[in-house]
């Protein structure tokens, strides 16, 4: 369901160091909770797909994706293994052995100030940052990455905002972000139930 990217770091680092301050104000958070809604807009179609649901970002077990609309479902991101539930299905894939998984771990990157992680597959174009506002865009670095994504616009304030994902064919992925909170920080037994699963 999630398209998502990644970064270049060392020689953006050396001339931006604003990519750090970008990078260490979200890494000082521990756990986001948030609402989301992805407008995917499908050129060759001309029909533009919506899902809305909420998400719970957690620096030290990964991220869970609860779709609600247009259809109940469960995404759950670890660094080893994207795992989607619903109640009559479940499917997993090793987050090392595909493209998309690989994509799908860069809102964890991205929150955990993960330099390191985020610059096996990206490349950094451009990183602004003030107290108020930051931006980011990203391009694939590898051939494989080239083949799914043109491009990545990341922008937010204390937290991550928005998504931009410029794809292949004119297609994109536009994901925003609503009412963060860092409370509560503990996690329900629910929520370390469906970390357990991609364990």
């Amino acid at each position: 369901m999630l398209a998502l990217i990644m970064l270049l770091w060392q020689p953006v680092h050396a001339q931006n160091p604003q990519l750090k301050q970008i990078f260490a104000q979200l890494a000082a958070t521990p756990t986001v909770r948030a609402n989301f809604e992805q407008q995917k807009k499908l050129t060759s179609m001309n029909k533009t797909f919506v899902s809305k649901g909420t998400v719970l970002f957690s620096k030290s077990e990964g991220v869970i994706w609860k779709i609600q609309t247009p259809v109940k479902a469960d995404l759950i991101v670890t660094p080893r293994k994207l795992v989607q539930k619903t109640q009559r299905t479940y499917s997993q894939i090793e987050i090392d052995k595909s493209p998309y998984g690989s994509v799908a771990t860069m809102f964890l990157q991205l929150m955990s100030g993960n330099e390191m992680a985020l610059a096996k597959n990206f490349n950094i174009v451009s990183a602004s940052y003030t107290p108020a506002q930051w931006s980011v865009t990203l391009t694939p670095k590898s051939s494989l990455f080239k083949k799914l994504f043109v491009r990545v616009d990341a922008q937010g304030q204390r937290y991550v905002d928005r998504i931009v994902l410029q794809e292949k064919g004119n297609n994109s992925s536009t994901i925003r972000f609503s009412q963060q909170t860092t409370q509560p920080q503990i996690l329900t037994a629910e929520e370390n139930a469906l970390f357990q699963l991609a364990k």
